[in-house]
């Protein structure tokens, strides 16, 4: 009987561990998408720019290419800033190891006209930036 409970609490400290483990890795990341996410809705090019790795790909899903590069990365999302004024509210998120998959409201301006969306966003990480991001609508 005791050796039965000394496993089951050995197996319950491993199960802790192992979640501990997860949560630690996770909270760097979301971390990340969060303050990314605020500099994005405050418009300020040169903090959003930081979170992105120099070779970022960005892609409509499945694998269409939007832009390759940060320096392509800040054309395009200037030019958004300007034309759309967006903004976004990550409403759930969800980490895989070095991905970071968000369900986000976004709003932006089309011919004057404030519009809605609900989109995915899939992030993955190098070295602690954003390499690539793939959208889902």
């Amino acid at each position: 009987m005791r050796a039965t409970m000394n496993i089951y609490s050995r197996f319950g400290v491993a199960i802790l561990l192992l979640w501990l483990s997860a949560v630690a890795t996770a909270a760097p990341l979301e971390s990340l998408i969060i303050n990314q996410t605020n500099a994005y809705n405050q418009h300020d090019i040169d903090t959003y720019a930081e979170y992105f790795h120099p070779d970022v790909e960005v892609y409509n899903y499945p694998d269409h290419p939007i832009t390759a590069s940060r320096g392509a990365l800040i054309e395009t999302t200037l030019k958004t800033f300007k034309e759309r004024k967006p903004q976004t509210v990550v409403e759930t998120t969800m980490v895989l190891k070095d991905k970071v998959v968000t369900l986000e409201q976004i709003s932006f301006n089309v011919a004057g006209v404030r519009q809605t969306a609900k989109i995915i966003k899939i992030y993955q990480f190098q070295n602690g930036l954003i390499r690539r991001m793939t959208f889902m609508n």
